[in-house]
C-alpha cells in the first residue's frame, strides 16, 4: 500500500514537471492562462489554416494583459482592463476583451460606452499580402467567439476563422 501511494505520488511529480517543462497552464484562472505573449503560427477557416507571413522578420504577436488593480496604476493613468495588443502585418490594433468561461469577446470603450468587437487599429500601407494577412486576422480576432488553451496553445474561433498562438517564451 505505501509503495502504490509513493508511486503515486511519484508520478503526479513527474507529471507536474514535464506538463510545466512544455508549458501547460496549471492556474486556476481563466485570465491567468491567457495572460502573457502569443506568436501567431496559423490563422484561417478550419481546413484552410494558413501559416502567417512574419512582420519585418518577426514573430505576429498578440499580448494578453490582465486587468490592472488600484493598486498597479501609475499616477493618474487609470487601470486599464484586460488588454489586448499586437500586430498582425503592419498596423497596431489595441482594445480589451471578456472572459466568460471558453467565451472570449473583443471590445473597446469610447465615451464610457462598450462597443462590441472593436478594435483601434493604426492605418498604414504595406505589402499586399501582409495586409490581406491582417485583415482576415483582424476579422477573426474582433469577431472572437470562443477560446481553448491546451498545451501551451491558444485557440480564438469565430464564425469568420481561427487564430491558433504558441505561448512565447
Amino acid at each position: 500500500m505505501r509503495l502504490m501511494l509513493l508511486l503515486g505520488l511519484s508520478v503526479l511529480a513527474v507529471g507536474l514537471v514535464i506538463g510545466t517543462a512544455i508549458g501547460i497552464d496549471f492556474s486556476e484562472s481563466p485570465y491567468d492562462g491567457l495572460e502573457g505573449k502569443w506568436v501567431l503560427k496559423s490563422y484561417g477557416e478550419p481546413g484552410k489554416l494558413r501559416v502567417p507571413y512574419p512582420w519585418n522578420r518577426r514573430d505576429i504577436t498578440l499580448i494578453i494583459s490582465v486587468c490592472a488593480t488600484a493598486e498597479q496604476k501609475i499616477g493618474d493613468y487609470p487601470a486599464r482592463e484586460n488588454v489586448i495588443a499586437g500586430c498582425f502585418g503592419v498596423n497596431w490594433y489595441s482594445g480589451n476583451y471578456e472572459v466568460d468561461g471558453n467565451k472570449f469577446s473583443i471590445y473597446t470603450e469610447f465615451a464610457g460606452k462598450k462597443h462590441i468587437g472593436g478594435l483601434l487599429v493604426t492605418e498604414a500601407g504595406g505589402p499586399a499580402h501582409l495586409l490581406a494577412q491582417e485583415d482576415q486576422c483582424l476579422h477573426i480576432l474582433a469577431s472572437s467567439q470562443t477560446y481553448e488553451i491546451t498545451n501551451g496553445i491558444l485557440i480564438i474561433c469565430s464564425e469568420k476563422g481561427v487564430l491558433g498562438f504558441k505561448r512565447k517564451g
